[in-house]
């Protein structure tokens, strides 16, 4: 099943601590789960307002699993975040 998780920013979150970053990396590039785009939402100034995240599961159980280890999440960077199935139909 493929799914999209989007997180949208908090409105005052500082810079992104580098230790996050670095975590960030190592989890976009676990080996258990096929995440096909990863990615930054830019507001109208260019400055980033949150994260995209399109990856294949195997239900939503294991989605959900894959989104608690966020380091964005951990660190609580994220006012808001939202998991959907998504349908790809075109593409």
């Amino acid at each position: 099943m493929r799914f999209v998780w989007i997180g949208f920013l908090n409105k005052d979150a500082p810079p992104v601590d580098q230790d996050v970053q670095a975590r960030t990396i190592d989890f976009l590039q676990q080996p258990f789960i096929d995440i096909q785009n990863a990615g930054a939402l830019r507001d109208e100034a260019g400055e980033r307002a949150g994260m995209i995240m399109i990856f294949e599961a195997e239900d939503r159980a294991a989605a959900q699993a894959l989104v608690r280890e966020s380091p964005y999440l951990q660190a609580g960077l994220y006012g808001e975040y939202h998991l959907f199935e998504f349908q790809n139909e075109v593409g």
